[in-house]
């Protein structure tokens, strides 16, 4: 993988804190980066489809994330009024700061040889696998917990393979990203005592099956924060205030 440092700020600010070896390297890379891009959409682009997942495995290897996505946000940002280009990756590229010099965006980096549609393709599946590496938060199990128990109560009738159990699929992506713990939480939210995680034959994915007979209407079990924790969201009481130079009035007696 190149292991050049990314640099983030602007050649006149790299020059005047003696910087400037360290953006040149920085741009050449990013460059190269530009055109790792490029080279492997083409190259995994066949019988009009794109294996974006080997396309983006391959600049990943070369390059990493972080300057990977650099370059996509700087490319995706100046295609705002493309319709080719999805909503959801144009407000990604808006997040990730990108160094102008004097006002004027460094085109060496920009992607010019892709197609803005397989472009926004590659950046959608960027963005997917990055996301299934990331650990998962309180928000997110408690976010598949309650989509799970939506399906439930949505379901007219019983729908597994046999008619005795309500099922729905667990989302591969929480799955790709759950250990044993996130799964322990997760199956500790829904309130379900028939509740279980299972595969079914013939089919792909892991499933939550509930028994036919139990009450899917309930509300998901949501866990007390701690004491310790309260206290450390809580904010911090205000200090008293000094008392006022004016003229103070005399305690009753």
């Amino acid at each position: 993988m190149n292991k050049t440092p990314l640099y983030k700020g602007s050649y006149e600010y790299a020059y005047q804190h003696g910087e400037g070896d360290l953006h040149i390297a920085s741009n050449r890379a990013n460059i190269a980066c530009k055109e790792a891009i490029e080279t492997a959409i083409a190259s995994h682009y066949h019988d009009n489809s794109l294996d974006t997942q080997a396309a983006v495995r391959d600049v990943v290897k070369q390059f990493g994330y972080e300057r990977m996505f650099y370059v996509l946000a700087n490319t995706v940002q100046t295609q705002e009024t493309d319709g080719r280009v999805s909503q959801s990756n144009k407000k990604w590229a808006q997040s990730i700061p990108v160094a102008f010099e004097r006002g004027t965006r460094d085109v060496s980096y920009l992607i010019t040889r892709t197609h803005p549609g397989l472009l926004d393709m590659f950046v959608s599946k960027a963005r997917h696998e990055f996301l299934l590496k990331q650990p998962l938060k309180a928000a997110d199990i408690k976010a598949e917990a309650a989509h799970i128990l939506e399906r439930f109560q949505a379901a007219q009738e019983p729908n597994s393979p046999n008619g005795t159990h309500y099922m729905v699929q667990v989302s591969p992506d929480f799955l790709a990203r759950a250990g044993t713990k996130d799964t322990d939480r997760l199956m500790s939210m829904l309130p379900f005592q028939s509740l279980s995680l299972s595969g079914l034959e013939g089919r792909k994915g892991i499933y939550a099956l509930i028994l036919k007979d139990e009450n899917r209407f309930q509300k998901l079990v949501l866990r007390k924060p701690s004491v310790r924790r309260r206290l450390q969201e809580q904010p911090a009481v205000d200090a008293p205030k000094p008392p006022s130079k004016g003229r103070t009035k005399e305690p009753e007696r």
